[in-house]
């Protein structure tokens, strides 16, 4: 994985890669124009002179080869010229050119015309003598680097503190949700210049917080009514199915037996629905799921097993402590079961408990029909998922390979055995 790095660093290597590249290639350009503007000159000032000394051929007819200065000489015909420039011309060519012979390091100019009498003459002049040689060129190669290092330091540096002044409110904005303690979600606000993508990227951030923060406020409130309103009417109701089991009717007893069971079902769901709206959990909580606890667990459904007509089995290789609400875990449980057993009507349901995971088997209908008189899984998966995500297990439910599913509740490798 590519190490992160700060948008700083990213935009001044970008620029800094492409001063870099600019650097390089104009020293290449002053190098060649150089060399350049060396035959250039040479052509220029062959081309001044020659025509003028090329006239003591006009009236001669003689074959003639003069030499006019150190580097200059006239011709007054082809086969007087030197080999090494008659291999580069024609005899018939006429113009204006610069030649290098490599192997002899030899630099000349040509200048050739036709004279009043229709022969064509030619003006050599050698260079190689005059223009710079390698150690010149060394020099200024040197100084232009040296120069060209310079401007490049004083580039970079220019760059980096604009990289650094450019990314500074994006890093402040950055930081702040980073670090961020404020549990209140108030608005951002960032130092520097801001440009329109970050503003928009402030406002959204910020439109996002204020959605964050009343849905939060909406969670709150609700986990607030249910605490206080609904369980004062559980508590009335349970005071009142106290005075009617002083009734000996036996329709009434089995009434009140019936919404007793309802009330103690919904006293658990809403204490698992509070306990799961908790930001944080209670951390000396933790649970052993022994035989007993799971027996406790197996009372309670046991008139659900009973009307399906399910072959309960549980196996349990040996007692598992978890740090997790005893509630949850007994609510984790429950929904697994009771998902299994309506599912299974006339099957089977086996729990199997080890120190990895929590497993409830059964041969019913599978994930893809639907169990006689229910509609779905019901919400009793949703709050196994949501369970297993505040404690970070993994759950999964798939189809057996011959008929019915398999649920199965993985812990964190934290699990400690008991």
């Amino acid at each position: 994985m590519n190490k992160l790095q700060p948008f700083s660093r990213k935009i001044a290597k970008i620029f800094v890669t492409i001063a870099a590249c600019v650097l390089a290639f104009y020293s290449l350009v002053v190098e060649l124009t150089v060399h350049h503007a060396e035959n250039l000159n040479s052509q220029t000032r062959l081309s001044v002179i020659a025509p003028y000394h090329l006239s003591l051929f006009t009236e001669s007819t003689s074959e003639q080869q003069i030499q006019i200065s150190p580097i200059n000489s006239i011709y007054s015909h082809y086969h007087l010229l030197p080999k090494h420039v008659k291999v580069l011309i024609e005899p018939t060519w006429t113009g204006m050119t610069h030649h290098t012979v490599d192997d002899s390091e030899l630099e000349f100019s040509i200048y050739a015309t036709t004279n009043s009498q229709g022969r064509i003459v030619y003006a050599i002049e050698e260079t190689t003598n005059i223009e710079w040689d390698d150690y010149d060129f060394l020099i200024v190669e040197i100084m232009l680097l040296f120069f060209g290092i310079i401007l490049f330091i004083i580039s970079a540096g220019f760059i980096i503190n604009m990289a650094k002044r450019i990314a500074a409110p994006f890093s402040d904005l950055a930081n702040q949700l980073h670090n961020e303690q404020d549990e209140s979600l108030s608005p951002i606000k960032v130092d520097g210049e801001l440009s329109l993508e970050l503003n928009k990227t402030l406002q959204g951030v910020n439109h996002f917080r204020a959605s964050i923060k009343q849905a939060l406020e909406r969670e709150q409130s609700f986990t607030r009514y249910v605490s206080h309103e609904l369980r004062t009417p559980m508590t009335v109701i349970k005071g009142s199915l106290s005075l009617l089991r002083r009734h000996d009717d036996s329709d009434v007893s089995k009434q009140v037996a019936r919404i007793e069971h309802a009330i103690d079902d919904m006293e658990q769901l809403t204490q698992t629905f509070l306990l799961l709206a908790r930001d944080k959990d209670n951390a000396q909580a933790q649970c052993e799921v022994s035989e007993s606890f799971i027996d406790n667990i197996h009372q309670n459904l046991s008139k659900r097993i009973t009307s399906n007509n399910v072959d309960y089995q549980m196996q349990l290789q040996q007692p598992v402590r978890l740090d997790a609400e005893p509630v949850l875990v007994c609510s984790l449980i429950s929904n697994l079961l009771l998902n299994a057993i309506n599912c299974s009507i006339n099957g089977n349901v086996t729990l199997m408990v080890s120190q990895r995971n929590i497993s409830v088997i059964d041969n019913g209908v599978g994930l893809n029909k639907k169990s006689r008189g229910y509609e779905g899984f019901g919400i009793g998966l949703n709050v196994v998922q949501d369970i297993c995500k505040k404690y970070q297990w993994q759950f999964s439910l798939v189809n057996n390979e011959t008929q019915g599913c398999t649920a199965t509740v993985t812990f964190e490798p934290t699990t400690e055995e008991y």
